[in-house]
């Protein structure tokens, strides 16, 4: 696959479409891109995953993420490394749309 990031949506799988946020995942034999669209004032669950590192990376936007029990400001060309096992939750405060990029191994 190439794409854009402007054009992942179109590229991807819309697996998730809620008051929340829309989810899309483009998967490979071992990987799974996933692109998560955040509406203003939301936040994700929040969660783990066991024996799974994982990459975030804000595509657009500007929110806050708490992984373990550090949170911080999350925005536009940030890239966010989330060990195995850490708790991870993205947080839109703001009146815009926050996007991001999770990338990790196929469970």
């Amino acid at each position: 696959m190439r794409t854009t990031i402007k054009k992942f949506p179109e590229t991807a799988e819309l697996v998730k479409s809620n008051e929340r946020y829309e989810l899309y995942d483009y998967k490979t034999d071992h990987l799974t891109i996933s692109m998560t669209v955040m509406k203003p004032h939301q936040e994700t669950r929040g969660h783990e995953h066991d024996n799974i590192d994982e990459v975030y990376i804000c595509t657009s936007g500007t929110g806050k993420m708490q992984v373990g029990e550090e949170e911080f400001e999350f925005r536009e060309g940030d890239i966010v490394t989330i060990p195995s096992g850490a708790f991870h939750k993205v947080f839109n405060s703001s009146g815009e749309k926050l996007s991001f990029l999770a990338i990790f191994e196929k469970y």
